[in-house]
C-alpha cells in the first residue's frame, strides 16, 4: 500500500461540472500483465477514483475516462475500482475527494494477477 496525502497545496478542479475545489492526486499506474486490477483506498474522508488512458485533463473529466466507481455498490469512505489493464498502455489513476475543500491522507491498494508500480505525478500537463 501507498499512502498520499490531499492538502490545501494539491490541485483542484471541477468534478461535476458544476462545484469546483475537488482537491485530486494523479498517480501513473504501469502494469506487467494484462488483466482485472482493484483499486481501493483506505482513508478517513470520503474519496473516489478513476482511472484515465494516457492522461487526465481536469478541464475535462470525461476525456480518456476509462473505468469510474460504482457508486451505488460503494457508499462508505473508501473507493473500489476494478479495470481491465493492458500491458502496453498508460494508465492514470485520478483520486479526490468526495466533497469540495476536503483534505485528508489516504492510503492505496492495488490486487490483481501481477505487481503494479504506482508513481506519483507532482503537476499533471494534459
Amino acid at each position: 500500500m501507498d499512502s498520499y496525502e490531499l492538502n490545501t497545496n494539491s490541485q483542484t478542479y471541477s468534478r461535476n461540472c458544476v462545484q469546483s475545489n475537488f482537491y485530486y492526486k494523479t498517480i501513473e499506474v504501469n502494469v506487467v500483465e494484462t488483466g482485472y486490477y482493484t483499486f481501493g483506498s483506505y482513508s478517513r474522508i470520503r474519496l473516489l477514483g478513476y482511472i484515465y488512458n494516457d492522461n487526465f485533463n481536469p478541464f475535462n473529466p470525461l476525456e480518456n475516462l476509462h473505468s469510474q466507481p460504482d457508486n451505488n455498490c460503494n457508499r462508505g469512505l473508501d473507493f473500489k475500482l476494478i479495470a481491465d489493464l493492458q500491458i502496453s498502455s498508460t494508465y492514470i489513476l485520478v483520486v479526490t475527494t468526495y466533497s469540495p475543500n476536503v483534505t485528508g491522507t489516504f492510503l492505496i491498494f492495488v490486487s490483481g494477477p501481477n505487481n503494479v508500480s504506482l508513481n506519483p505525478i507532482s503537476e499533471y500537463l494534459y
